[in-house]
């Protein structure tokens, strides 16, 4: 069951979740879009092109990383950005929810009869989700599973294009069966950045992306929670953590992921 928790209250709409976008140029480079990426610790990032507006996701970037043989600060945003897609100010949550999905975008641009009004997030739905949701739903039904897992010394090219061709957001590193860590978008990009600083191997696709193992941009924790673990406590722990999805764990093995897109899934299932 899905259901509001506060029955009769007015609806709550886009403009009710948006946020001030944070932009990037339409002469910066994907390395400019990283380091905002990183330093607001956000999912994407708008481009302005003149009175039109593209985005970045870190998917997207990540993506080039794997086709461009060039270093970042030699990549126009311009040239690679998606289309951001705009949503009607009134458009009620669960629509949100159902276009982030359909059109595979992790943000919404936002727009009333004066242009664009702000932008809102898979995240923003997740806080939406905590505070106006009642669901019990069993993680079971709802996580992504999939292959999750790579060993230590897969390098870092192999393990990037293992996430964008499986279409998961996150790898768990293994050695000897025994789980190290996690690897994220954030993690692959955060190295980028600092190997397209170094005058040599400073292209993904064929430099440093190739010789480097994919141990050696883990992080040591993996949250995670219980498969009988409500998914409220999922999404704030999401919210706690500004993170983008917890490992579900049976027993001691990791089973799936619910990440904010499942969140996203539910919330379009609200009957507006």
């Amino acid at each position: 069951m899905l259901k509001q928790q506060h029955s009769g209250t007015l609806l709550v709409t886009a403009e009710d979740l948006i946020h001030k976008p944070i932009y990037v140029g339409q002469s910066s480079t994907l390395y400019d879009a990283v380091e905002k990426i990183l330093t607001y610790n956000i999912s994407g990032i708008v481009v302005l092109n003149g009175e039109k507006f593209g985005i970045l996701s870190q998917k997207d970037i990540a993506k080039v990383l794997l086709e461009k043989p060039q270093n970042m600060k030699k990549i126009s945003c311009l040239q690679e950005m998606k289309e951001l897609v705009l949503v009607d100010q009134y458009a009620p949550v669960s629509n949100c929810a159902a276009l982030m999905l359909d059109r595979k975008t992790n943000a919404l641009g936002v727009k009333g009869s004066r242009g664009l009004l702000g932008i809102m997030t898979k995240h923003d739905l997740v806080k939406f989700y905590h505070q106006n949701i009642v669901d019990e739903a069993r993680l079971s039904d709802i996580m992504s599973v999939g292959s999750f897992f790579v060993p230590s010394t897969c390098s870092l090219y192999d393990a990037l294009t293992k996430m964008i061709e499986n279409q998961i957001s996150r790898l768990v590193i293994k050695e000897a069966d025994r789980p190290l860590g996690l690897v994220t978008y954030k993690s692959f990009l955060k190295n980028a950045l600092v190997n397209s600083n170094l005058k040599n191997d400073s292209i993904f696709c064929s430099g440093f992306g190739k010789a480097t193992k994919v141990k050696e941009i883990l992080k040591g924790q993996i949250i995670t929670v219980s498969i009988n673990a409500s998914l409220a406590k999922v999404a704030k722990i999401l919210i706690d953590y500004r993170i983008h999805g917890v490992g579900v764990t049976k027993g001691q093995e990791i089973v799936g992921f619910v990440t904010e897109k499942d969140i996203a899934r539910q919330l379009s299932r609200i009957d507006a």
